[in-house]
């Protein structure tokens, strides 16, 4: 890429990362002429664990490294969170959409360069344009009022999976624990069966691991879950929500 660069036939050389702070760290310690990272990043998954945007970000900007973002609206959830999340954004601002938030959390994080916003139709991106074409950043209050609405998502009980994955080292049947959690709590925070089906599809299968409903209820991933989480139920939660043909 670089001989290419010097060739004239690439301009700027970046990278879209999707992984742990300490594997971006490592990535450009070795790599400093990247000019640029992509991350995930939206008001949802700001603290997630599973996700951890904030310390990708921190990690990035630590290396003085620009950054483009993408998913600000989480693959479309965030414009339809739970509705107690919903309910303050909508009190605070009523004449916004509740999409706005995300777009314009992601917006106002220091040394961005855009954030990628998918949109469906010509209403969605009239909706993007309105709230961003003089964007100039968020004030105290609006802080306070996304602070609000993560606060209202951590109350929403989840599986407290942190993605250690010191069960998958000892599972026999290599079953996609973590993965299969992080799509389970899709489900619970955003209703959306045919999203959270795809998060398993691409987190355990799509990675080589086995699912859900081949677990043989060994026990071993218990002992190992430093969250001491009943990693056996809650297998049995996602066969019975994810994996079975019913809705």
């Amino acid at each position: 890429m670089q001989e290419k660069k010097k060739e004239g036939l690439i301009r700027h050389v970046g990278f879209s990362f999707h992984s742990t702070p300490e594997e971006l760290e490592e990535i450009l310690n070795a790599h400093p002429q990247v000019e640029f990272v992509q991350l995930q990043i939206n008001y949802a998954d700001w603290e997630n664990p599973a996700v951890q945007s904030r310390q990708c970000y921190e990690t990035a900007r630590r290396h003085g490294k620009p950054v483009i973002i993408m998913e600000p609206v989480k693959g479309g959830m965030l414009a339809t969170p739970p509705e107690s999340v919903a309910e303050i954004l909508k009190m605070a601002e009523p004449e916004h959409s509740v999409a706005s938030w995300a777009v314009r959390f992601a917006a106002d994080l220091e040394g961005v360069i855009t954030v990628l916003s998918g949109m469906s139709n010509i209403a969605q991106m009239k909706d993007n344009l309105s709230y961003m074409k003089e964007f100039h950043g968020l004030a105290d209050s609006q802080k306070e009022t996304l602070a609000q609405a993560q606060e209202e998502l951590k109350k929403i009980p989840l599986i407290p999976c942190t993605t250690c994955n010191y069960c998958a080292k000892v599972c026999p049947m290599n079953i996609g624990i973590s993965g299969s959690f992080t799509a389970m709590n899709y489900l619970t925070l955003y209703r959306d069966r045919g999203m959270a089906k795809h998060q398993e599809e691409w987190l355990v299968g799509g990675h080589g691991q086995k699912h859900a409903d081949e677990c043989i209820k060994c026990g071993k991933c218990e002992e190992a879950c430093p969250q001491h989480i009943k990693i056996r139920e809650n297998l049995e939660k996602v066969k019975e929500s994810l994996l079975c043909h019913a809705v």
